[in-house]
This record gives C-alpha cells, structure tokens and sequence, in this order.
C-alpha cells in the first residue's frame, strides 16, 4: 500500500476552503437575484428568485438572517418595490417561500421565490423602483427584466442603483 501525506499547509488551505460551520450551523445567504416584471395595462406581475448559498468565513457579516427573516422581508412588498406617484398601485397578493431543487415548496434552507401583483389605476408606469438592496442587505446584484406593451428590456442593478426607466 503507497501512502502519500499532504505537507500541513496544503491541509491548511483544503480546510480553509471548505465551508464554514461545518457543524451544519451555516446559514442560507442571497447574493444575487433575478427578477422578471410584466406590466400589462394597469397590472404588473413580478417573479423573483434568489439562489442560495451557505455562509462562509468571509461572507458570514454580509447577510446575517434566517431563512424566515428574508421570507418575511420579501413578502412586504410596499418596501421591495416603488412605482411612480401617479400610479396608484396598490399590492393585489405578495408571497414568498422556498423551493427545492425541483420547484416543490419546503421548510428545509433553500432557493427562494416570490411572486407580486399590483394594480395601478392612474398614470402609465414609466419608471420602477427596486429596493430589494435596501429591504435584503447582503444582495449584490438582480437581473431584471421588464415586458411592456412596448417590447423587453434588461438591467443588470447593483446597490444605489436601483431606479430603472422604461
């Protein structure tokens, strides 16, 4: 039998790069998102997904919330997203839950989805706010994508630049 030893520096950085809390005490964390929005007419559909990763050394800081607490957050969809003052838009339904790895709800730490409907009965929405950054510290980036009776856009928004014109 050939036994082969790893000097203690490559033992070292193995362990460096393995996931923190190796207890299964690591945390679900949302770094990055995507977001689709359909306006038609005075309604506006939203999906949103966030992947989720476990909790590292290093990112451990960046978002420290439970699952629960980010569901919570989500579903508050009067501070997730604006519209213009003339809108009018009302939250219709907001909800939020996680989903496994083939679309079934779960309790268990996972990716997370929402789905909103608005109903906005004044001005054409020409602009949207997306305050998921400020609602969800930690989020890095949303892809977005935007369907209006005028064709599709994309953003790609980061924190402080949330604001999207259409």
């Amino acid at each position: 039998m050939i036994r082969q030893s790893f000097p203690a520096a490559v033992l070292v950085s193995l362990l460096a790069a393995a996931p923190a809390f190796a207890d299964g005490t690591a945390s679900p964390q949302y770094f990055n998102g995507r977001l689709t929005v359909d306006i038609s007419g005075p309604d506006v559909a939203m999906q949103l997904r966030l992947p989720m990763t476990r909790s590292t050394v290093e990112t451990a800081a960046k978002q420290n919330f439970t699952q629960d607490e980010v569901i919570a957050r989500l579903k508050d969809a009067g501070k997730m997203f604006g519209f213009p003052a003339g809108s009018k838009c009302q939250v219709e339904s907001a909800n939020a839950f996680a989903v496994d790895q083939q679309g079934r709800i779960t309790k268990a730490d996972s990716n997370l989805q929402a789905m909103y409907r608005f109903r906005c009965e004044g001005a054409k929405i020409d602009a949207l706010q997306i305050k998921l950054f400020e609602g969800l510290p930690g989020l890095e980036t949303v892809k977005l994508q935007v369907t209006t009776e005028k064709g599709e856009k994309s953003f790609d928004l980061v924190p402080g630049k949330g604001d999207v014109t259409l």
